[in-house]
């Protein structure tokens, strides 16, 4: 007789393939998501939000701060060592898919302090170094920090929406007062000292919301009292002079992307001048994904504390030494920028050829605060982006497509071999009748 395939499976049958579901929901996601881990991080980045170390190269450590929200996401890299004293440097960089549906990431990091004379009282540091001329006076190069104190995330409810809040303290921070590099030919890393000094810290705090699809990163910098410390040069003063933070950023994505400063496009590469700018922007398929809002305050901490406006403006890299990729800061922020094009993939989406450059940054800035003399310095700039919500990442989305399928195998597989064994046994029974 034919055997009859149409037999119900029994409760016995049933139940063992409930129990391999069950099975599978526990074991399968770890098996898949632990090697796309392992490849190039032990950040947990299946997590909401969390910080930690991560090492980055012997003696030193990374601190952290991830946050996985509504498909964005935001990585936050602080350099520090335990066994030494702390280099300064941070980094932090922003993915998500944009409203045209393009992967886009987008990193800040501060490059160098700069101390300039505004000689023509514009607020900002005019250079052009193949034409010879510059304000720039000196460079404060950090070496190292005597503590290291972070702030781990935390999320709290403002009016309704969700704030992700952390930061760092570099604690007194030993660092030299460079002279100008156009007279020494060195860039922000070298030269001669003019003098020691110390910075009694730098913070930097971070407030990172979504409303609908925009995201805001609120950065919050403080600069301590910076002082001069014997030995030193000559008629070396801080007293009159100003402070620029020269800003480096890079970005990437799945398609073409543009910058805009001022509405108008923008390219530190080509650029020849510096000039005033109230907003730059990062666009992705002509559609606005990214925007450095230039238009605040910053306190100086007087007794009391005075409010002046900010001056940010665009800075061509004729702006900046020959050399400035040369120095010491400069191969601080190129270790985490290697360590993140590792990391790009399971980060952003991205893949790792993906180009991370510093030194072909499409967008230079620099924030100037015009009066200064070594006097402590509260701000907070902002940072806004655009996105299209998504559940999962594109990585994380394949990896739910391979649980499923190999769920759906294992289940089918399993279902057609108790099926078939039954089915024999029905052979059987109707050969022997």
């Amino acid at each position: 007789m034919r055997p009859r395939i149409g037999m119900p499976i029994s409760k016995s049958v049933l139940a063992v393939v409930i129990a391999i579901i069950t099975l599978s929901t526990a074991v399968l996601p770890a098996l898949i998501h632990t090697p796309l881990l392992a490849q190039s991080t032990s950040i947990d980045l299946s997590t909401r939000y969390s910080s930690g170390d991560v090492q980055v190269f012997p003696y030193l450590q990374a601190w952290y701060t991830w946050i996985n929200v509504n498909g964005t996401h935001t990585i936050f890299l602080a350099l520090h060592s335990n066994q030494l004293p702390s280099p300064v440097s941070a980094f932090v960089g922003q993915s998500y898919n944009s409203t045209t549906g393009s992967r886009v990431f987008v990193a800040n990091a501060l490059f160098a302090m700069e101390v300039y004379n505004d000689t023509d009282h514009n607020g900002y540091l005019d250079a052009n170094y193949p034409s010879g001329n510059t304000e720039l006076v000196y460079t404060i190069m950090m070496n190292a920090s005597q503590t290291f104190t972070p702030y781990p995330v935390n999320k709290t409810i403002i009016d309704g929406v969700a704030h992700y809040r952390w930061g760092v303290t570099y604690g007194s921070v030993q660092a030299n007062l460079m002279e100008a590099p156009l007279i020494y030919g060195y860039g922000y890393g070298g030269g001669v000292s003019a003098s020691n000094v110390m910075m009694d810290h730098l913070s930097m705090f971070y407030d990172y919301s979504l409303v609908r699809n925009v995201t805001y990163l609120k950065t919050s910098y403080e600069i301590g009292n910076v002082t001069l410390v014997p030995p030193a040069l000559p008629n070396v003063t801080l007293k009159g002079l100003s402070l620029s933070l020269l800003h480096l950023t890079i970005a990437t994505s799945s398609k073409q992307y543009t910058i805009t400063a001022n509405s108008s496009p923008y390219d530190s590469q080509t650029s020849q001048t510096s000039s005033l700018v109230n907003v730059a922007q990062v666009n992705v398929d002509n559609a606005l994904a990214y925007e450095f809002r230039f238009r605040d305050n910053y306190t100086l901490q007087t007794n009391p504390p005075i409010s002046y406006r900010t001056v940010y403006t665009t800075a061509p890299s004729s702006s900046l030494p020959t050399n400035a990729f040369q120095g010491q800061g400069a191969l601080q922020l190129i270790r985490v920028q290697d360590y993140v094009r590792a990391s790009l993939p399971d980060i952003a989406g991205l893949p790792a050829t993906s180009d991370l450059n510093y030194n072909t940054s499409k967008l230079i800035y620099r924030i100037s605060y015009p009066t200064w003399s070594g006097i402590g310095i509260k701000h907070d700039p902002t940072y806004v982006g655009y996105f299209a919500p998504t559940a999962t990442t594109p990585s994380n989305l394949a990896m739910y497509i391979l649980y499923i399928a190999v769920t759906v195998a294992v289940v089918g597989a399993i279902t057609a071999v108790f099926a078939i064994k039954r089915t024999r046994k029905a052979t059987r029974r109707d050969h022997q009748s």
